[in-house]
């Protein structure tokens, strides 16, 4: 257990380290980093009709609507079964993190969203709010099943879908056109290392009873 907690400290830094040299890259306008949005958008924005409908569907299960109604949810699931520590857990991670971290980070560095857009978004690009949303909501969604879910094949499937949606949202924003990868990468490494501190902030006991 404490080679793994050491294992997951060390990516968060990592990762971290990621978005700071990515931010670096933006404000100097390194070619580099001008080179891996183009590159981005060149192996994903293969465009059909087909791809369009599923795409801009997908980019919609990290909309503030969609999240603020799931995180509702939980919020009560958790509340009435006063499993507390998870409940804090969420909250940091949606609205501190999720929201608050993510608007500040953007007016901060206000970098300009890619144009012409599949569909229409407007404030700054970087990192992507989606993303953020995309890897500490349903992030936390995979720590609270891992801790709390006992059945291993309900385990093993809400996973394997919480962590398909982690990364086909932010593949979406950048098909649509309102990212650059660079906001993608940076997003998630940020978020990533955010979710590693709230959960040893919040999940640090070594409990894995299911909430009854």
């Amino acid at each position: 257990m404490i080679i793994k907690q050491k294992t997951q400290i060390i990516l968060a830094l990592i990762t971290f380290s990621i978005f700071l040299c990515l931010t670096i890259g933006l404000v100097s306008q390194a070619l580099w980093f001008e080179q891996l949005n183009s590159i981005g958008q060149h192996l994903i924005q293969q465009r059909s009709p087909l791809a369009d409908i599923i795409l801009i569907n997908i980019t919609q299960l990290g909309s503030v609507t969609f999240i603020g109604l799931s995180t509702l949810i939980l919020i009560i699931f958790l509340s009435y079964k006063k499993a507390y520590p998870a409940l804090q857990f969420l909250l940091v991670n949606i609205f501190l993190y999720a929201g608050l971290t993510t608007q500040i980070t953007k007016r901060i560095i206000r970098n300009p969203r890619p144009m012409p857009q599949l569909i229409p978004e407007h404030g700054f690009s970087f990192p992507s709010g989606h993303t953020m949303v995309a890897i500490l909501f349903y992030g936390t969604l995979i720590v609270l099943t891992k801790r709390y879910v006992s059945k291993s094949w309900l385990q093993l499937t809400a996973i394997t879908i919480f962590t398909l949606l982690l990364f086909v949202i932010p593949i979406s924003r950048i098909y649509v056109n309102v990212h650059y990868l660079t906001d993608i990468i940076a997003a998630l490494s940020l978020g990533y290392s955010l979710l590693t501190l709230s959960k040893y902030l919040f999940l640090t006991g070594d409990s894995y009873d299911t909430i009854n």
